[in-house]
């Protein structure tokens, strides 16, 4: 696991380490290793959990669709409906919101 220059996880809630761990795992088996690209830095919408530790980015850029696909797919099946992983162009979003 990488962290890109400028990540900040400090101040990360705990409940996110699963995020991690999982997401990790995930990206090694699809034969990348993974990136955090954001933590609780970077510029994001008003009221975003980035900002109180509760959201990450994880670089996806390398993937195919069908990979990218499959990595948010797995990711929401370990981590559970608690979780929201959101797929985007070149990252996948993950934050704890639960309902």
């Amino acid at each position: 696991m990488q962290i890109k220059d400028g990540v900040i996880l400090a101040g990360l809630q705990l409940v996110m380490r699963k995020v991690l761990i999982s997401a990790d795992a995930i990206w090694n088996e699809l034969g990348q290793e993974l990136v955090i690209t954001a933590g609780l830095d970077g510029a994001h919408s008003a009221g975003s959990l980035h900002y109180y530790g509760l959201a990450i980015d994880l670089r996806s850029r390398y993937f195919t669709k069908d990979e990218k696909e499959e990595a948010a797919e797995k990711l929401r099946a370990a981590l559970g409906s608690d979780y929201d992983v959101v797929v985007h162009k070149s990252h996948i979003h993950v934050e704890y919101d639960p309902e």
